[in-house]
């Protein structure tokens, strides 16, 4: 478990980048089992690419609902251990590095746990979401890599 400065119920708190993808899948596993059944999980689904303006073929609105879709699909196809924590959800219509050191700050966690691939090298030239929150997070940045929290 991670040590800190942070009382007992932050300790307990990860905040979850979830956007469908395998790699989010496998940090939603990993902190499943991480935070055990006492343990805190807010899942943040972004709305919003990084760096890019909203689509102009969607409403706020259907954004929220595509998210809120998403992270259905999680907590029903999900490891049993996943409803033994204590949950929380937010999607919001913000881009991922703001959304989830936001939603860190809000529910005081102890870290943000994302997935991590490889990209391309277009890709890293505009940046990506862990890049911005290694450079801006309050709390530590905990990717994990392929292969970890398979199940």
């Amino acid at each position: 478990m991670l040590n800190g400065n942070h009382s007992d119920s932050a300790r307990r708190c990860f905040v979850l980048g979830f956007d469908r993808d395998d790699s989010s899948r496998r940090a939603a596993n990993w902190a499943v089992e991480e935070l055990g059944p006492d343990g805190k999980l807010v899942i943040v689904h972004a709305c919003r690419p990084q760096h890019a303006p909203p689509s102009p073929l969607s409403s706020s609105h259907e954004r929220e609902q595509l998210g809120r879709a998403i992270v259905d699909e999680l907590l029903l196809a999900g490891q049993d251990s996943l409803r033994d924590l204590e949950l929380a959800v937010e999607v919001l219509d913000e881009d991922p590095a703001s959304a989830l050191i936001d939603a860190a700050k809000r529910h005081d966690a102890r870290a943000i746990v994302i997935g991590c691939e490889p990209h391309s090298r277009l890709h890293r030239a505009l940046g990506v979401v862990t890049d911005e929150l290694l450079k801006t997070s309050p709390v530590p940045v905990i990717a994990v890599p392929p292969g970890v929290g398979v199940q």
